[in-house]
């Protein structure tokens, strides 16, 4: 348990106003996540927001296997993109593709069942 006379970390408050201002731009001004910067409308639904402009999520899918192959770095995939991961369905899906978003010493953080020996 924590004291009431505990303060918070000033420095830590600071970062999360500056993230969620980060979050609320982009949400305020949507852009294409293939990398390409075009604005998209912004959508009455957030649910139901537009990530790409049309046909382009072949680009991002197009960069995501040339960095699964080593001809791209990770670095390479748009910062959109990134954020937007778990709203992008074809990366879901496959999950080959989600290794491209991974660091190659980064450990799953969802394990299945191990079996007992």
């Amino acid at each position: 348990m924590t004291d009431s006379t505990e303060s918070k970390n000033p420095d830590r408050s600071a970062a999360m106003a500056r993230v969620w201002a980060t979050r609320r731009e982009r949400a305020a001004n949507p852009v294409c996540c293939c990398g390409c910067g075009t604005a998209l409308a912004v959508g009455k639904d957030p649910k139901r927001q537009k990530l790409f402009c049309h046909g382009h999520d072949g680009r991002l899918h197009s960069l995501l296997r040339k960095v699964l192959r080593g001809e791209a770095s990770r670095q390479d995939i748009p910062l959109a993109a990134r954020a937007n991961l778990a709203r992008i369905r074809f990366v879901q899906h496959d999950h080959q593709i989600q290794k491209a978003f991974t660091n190659p010493g980064q450990h799953a953080t969802r394990r299945g069942p191990t079996v007992a020996e």
